[in-house]
Order: structure tokens, then C-alpha cells, then sequence
């Protein structure tokens, strides 16, 4: 589809986005896990990369030819997200975030070796329990594997789920002891590192299985040496591959049925009557084919308020409402995800129970127009810098590295989230490791109360104890 304003308000947003990556390069001193440039990449794959895709070849939610009101709404996407990026941007090198983080309390620098010794097992355990009855909800092993497409999106799980967290949250506080005093690196590496990947892999969620992975790079890069760009190629490279497993393993309902099913699909790759550039068409639709990013914000703003009126807030009840069990409210709300799925998207997703991803964004033009857009992009951007600054630049130490290594993943996959989604993951998450990092931390360095400049010089002695 040819439309020049369109492709330079495109152009407009990618050079914004690079923006971090830009100074990146002007640094001397670089980390390339500052979420600043992994955010802005994943904005991008959501926003631009994808909207070329729908452009060009097409998806099933958006393809060419566009009726008029579609491109429309399709030409105002774009041109919100600008400002949008900017709040964005603004907010992440604003000095709001490392003031906030200044004002959190100390963390403690390393694990106390003999409560991490009695603790962890009892942890490991209650995650352990916790699956066990997860599976039982959801209707035992063989409805758990071969049912993906419900035992997924199955209400009333997300306590039982809570619990099954400990088992990652276990394996990161044992990988950040074991990268600096090498203790229990069986119980690390053939242990937990095995068990959390196979239960993130029957569990469906590319994040479950991804996480640990993740957090591993995230962990070697603070604590051991610098990770190679190399590495991380590799790590997205794995994620993309992934992709597609983790759809056919979702739709196939069964692991035989999965199995024919990738016999199927590479002997349809590699079939001598599909030409290369087919092949490669092929296998960049089924990468992208759960990004839907500008898609769901396209159908926001061009069906609201016909399909939903303006939310004014009211989607974010959710965030308070899903911590009351479904097990006491059976008649609870649904997410906004899955509402967006069965209002927006009912073609394709009414009946199925599945949740599609809005975005934070098209939530936000919900309940506040560009307003809402550009006052929650800021807000992100705080929060996204406050989390850097204070887990890594301020405190560092195993257990902030380790808090780290585990919250970020959402200070970038937080763009395609809804808002309840979002702050229901990061409080448990925060609130869980808290406790841990409570009762298994040992003691924090001393605070020099009124010389933060001391302060800085004391942490980053223990930097180097920690990276001798």
C-alpha cells in the first residue's frame, strides 16, 4: 500500500526509537541489559516492524487492501505513538527514576549461605506442591499437556501459579550464589535449571520457558563476565525459533498429534515445490504471528466508542479485582485481555476463551484517548528507569542482580501486556522475591546516611568483591 505520510510518520517513530541506541554508541561505559534499548527494540518489532508487515504481506487481523476507516485508524496509530515515545523516552532519562530509587531501601549484598542452605528446599517444595495441585485444577497430566488452548486460559489458576513461581525465584537466588562462590552448582545446574525449563515447556508459555534462560544471561552478564552481543543474538534467535513451536505445541492438543504436526510443517519448509522466497514469506509470518501490536491498537482506535465506549480508568479495576480468588468469586470479571479478544477481535476470538494481547498502549487510548497514551507511556518510562537504577546502579549484589534478572522480562514485554496483566505479574513477582531476599539475605553493607557520593563508593567496592 503506497502512502508516503504514512511511511515517513513510520520513519518518524523508528528514528525516535533509535534514539537509545544512538547514545548507546556516544557511552563509554556500556551495559547492554539497560532495559532502555530492549524496550525500544521490542516498541519496535510491535510497532513499526509489524505495521510494514500488515503493509505489505498482510496478517490475519490487518491486510491490504484497507478500507477507508481502517487506514485511517491505521495512519493515527502511528501518528499517537510518536508522542507516545517520547512521554516514553522522556520519563526513562528524566531524573525522576534514580530519585525514587534513592529512596528504596537497602539491599543486602550477598546470600546468607546457611539460610539459603535450610530455606531454599522448603521453597522448591512448596513450588513443587503448588504444580502438582495446579495440574489437579486443571484437570490432571493428560487434560494439562494435551489441552493447551484451555488449560491456559483456564480461569481461576493464578494462586496455584503463584506458588509454581517459587521454582524459578528458587533457581535464580541459587544461580546468583552459585556465579559468585560456586556453591551448590549441582543443585543449580542439574537440578533446578532442568526442572523449571521442562515445566515452563509443558506449560505452554514461551515466558515460563524463556525466563530462566533469560535470567541466566541476565545473571552471568552482572556476576561473572560481560555477555557477548553474540550471546545475545543467539538468545533471540532461540526465542524466535520458539515462537512457532509453542503454537503448534498450543494447537496441536496433544503431544503426538504436536509431533506430526512439526514432521508436517518442516517437510512443508523444506518441500523441493516451495520456492526459497515462499519459504522464507512462510516462516516470517509464523514469527510474527503473535506480535499483533499495531493490530490491536488499530482496532481501539478505529472501533471505540462504536464496539466500547471510553473506559475512563475502569479497565484498571482489574488490577485490584484479580487478587480476590475465583475459587470465592466464581462469577469474577474477566481480564481485559480476554474482553479485548471477545469485543475487538470476536471473528476470530469469541468462544475460544483466549486472550489476545491489546497492548499498553491501546488500553491507555481506552480509558484516556492520546491523553491516557502519552501519561502512561511517562509513567513506564519512570518505572523502567527506577528499576535500573536502583537494582543495578545503586545496589547491586546478588540478590539485586537476582531481582533484576527476574523482573526484566517485563521492562520490555510490558508494550503488548494489558495495564491488570502488567501490575498483577510485577506485584507478585516483587512481593515474592521480597520475601525471599528477606529471609535468605545476609547483611547489607553500612549505610552512610547523608553522602550518597560515599555511599556510591562503597557499593562499587563491593562490585569488586563480588567480581574477583
Amino acid at each position: 500500500m503506497e502512502d508516503p505520510f504514512l511511511y515517513l510518520a513510520l520513519a518518524v517513530l523508528t528514528s525516535i526509537a533509535g534514539i537509545p541506541f544512538g547514545l548507546f554508541l556516544l557511552k563509554r561505559a556500556r551495559d547492554v541489559f539497560e532495559p532502555i534499548y530492549w524496550a525500544s527494540a521490542f516498541f519496535l518489532l510491535l510497532f513499526v516492524v509489524r505495521a510494514v508487515f500488515d503493509l505489505t504481506l498482510g496478517s490475519a487481523f490487518i491486510s491490504p487492501p484497507f478500507d477507508a476507516l481502517t487506514m485511517h485508524a491505521f495512519t493515527l496509530a502511528v501518528l499517537y505513538l510518536i508522542p507516545s515515545l517520547v512521554c516514553f523516552l522522556a520519563g526513562y532519562y528524566s531524573n525522576i527514576g534514580p530519585s525514587l530509587a534513592r529512596a528504596l531501601p537497602v539491599l543486602p549484598v550477598r546470600w546468607n549461605s546457611e539460610r539459603v542452605t535450610l530455606l531454599l528446599p522448603l521453597f522448591i517444595g512448596a513450588g513443587l506442591i503448588s504444580q502438582f495441585l495446579l495440574v489437579q485444577y486443571l484437570g490432571g497430566w493428560d487434560s494439562f499437556i494435551d489441552d493447551k488452548q484451555r488449560t491456559l486460559t483456564e480461569p481461576g489458576q493464578g494462586y496455584w501459579a503463584a506458588g509454581v513461581a517459587f521454582l524459578p525465584l528458587a533457581f535464580g537466588i541459587a544461580l546468583t550464589r552459585c556465579l559468585v562462590s560456586n556453591n551448590g552448582r549441582i543443585l543449580t545446574y542439574l537440578v533446578l535449571l532442568p526442572l523449571v525449563l521442562v515445566l515452563g515447556l509443558i506449560s505452554g508459555s514461551k515466558a515460563a520457558f524463556l525466563g530462566p534462560l533469560l535470567a541466566v544471561v541476565v545473571s552471568v552478564h552482572y556476576l561473572r563476565k560481560r555477555v557477548s552481543v553474540g550471546v545475545i543474538g543467539g538468545f533471540v534467535l532461540l526465542a524466535v525459533l520458539n515462537f512457532p513451536l509453542f503454537n503448534v505445541y498450543r494447537q496441536a492438543g496433544g503431544i503426538d498429534r504436536m509431533v506430526e504436526t512439526i514432521d508436517q510443517l518442516l517437510a512443508f519448509f523444506s518441500g523441493d515445490d516451495l520456492p526459497s522466497e515462499e519459504a522464507g514469506v512462510m516462516f516470517v509470518r509464523t514469527a510474527l504471528s503473535r506480535f499483533l501490536g499495531i493490530d490491536s491498537l488499530t482496532y481501539i482506535i478505529r472501533d471505540t466508542p462504536d464496539v466500547m465506549d471510553f473506559q475512563y480508568g475502569r479497565t484498571i479495576l482489574g488490577a485490584l479485582l484479580a487478587w480476590v480468588p475465583r475459587q470465592v468469586w466464581t462469577d469474577k470479571p474477566v481480564g481485559f485481555a480476554q474482553q479485548f479478544g471477545e469485543t475487538y477481535l470476536g471473528h476470530i476470538f469469541y468462544g475460544t476463551g483466549t486472550a489476545a494481547a491489546p497492548t499498553l498502549l491501546g488500553e491507555a487510548y481506552l480509558n484516556g484517548h492520546i491523553g491516557g497514551m502519552v501519561v502512561l507511556a511517562l509513567l513506564c518510562g519512570i518505572f523502567v528507569r527506577s528499576s535500573y537504577a536502583y537494582l543495578i546502579e545503586q545496589q547491586f549484589g546478588q540478590p539485586a542482580v537476582f531481582l533484576y534478572s527476574c523482573l526484566f522480562i517485563h521492562l520490555f514485554t510490558f508494550w503488548e501486556r494489558s495495564i491488570d496483566g502488567v501490575v498483577v505479574a510485577v506485584l507478585t513477582l516483587l512481593c515474592e522475591a521480597s520475601v525471599l531476599i528477606l529471609l535468605m539475605g545476609g547483611s547489607s553493607p553500612p549505610s552512610i546516611v547523608g553522602s550518597n557520593t560515599l555511599q556510591c563508593v562503597e557499593r562499587r567496592r563491593w562490585r569488586a568483591e563480588i567480581n574477583e
